[in-house]
């Protein structure tokens, strides 16, 4: 409920923007900083504050936001599955490899 509230007054303050495009081009960087470094609190709540902009905005302007949940779904399962193969081939790597995209 608390995380609602507080989407529900940044779209809010969101509504007086002029220059939207400003505000999309920062939280696409951070919304990225987040994702590459694993620091957001909620994917839940990151989805739903692009859900909120695109009812506000539309599908254009939230796309890209939706994309980079997409790429990193996309990272992980790519890393899981080079794990799973390295694990059958018998091989091991001198080294702990995390990669992200």
């Amino acid at each position: 409920e608390e995380m609602e509230r507080t989407l529900n007054s940044v779209i809010a303050a969101f509504r007086f923007l002029r220059d939207k495009d400003v505000f999309e081009k920062y939280y696409k960087q951070h919304l990225s900083k987040r994702l590459l470094s694993n620091t957001s609190v909620s994917e839940d709540g990151e989805r739903q504050m692009i859900a909120k902009l695109k009812m506000e905005c539309g599908f254009q302007f939230t796309s890209k936001l939706e994309g980079m949940f997409q790429d990193i779904h996309l990272n992980t399962d790519a890393n899981r599955e080079f794990e799973t193969w390295l694990s059958n081939s018998g091989q091991e790597l001198p080294l702990q490899l995390q990669v992200t995209v």
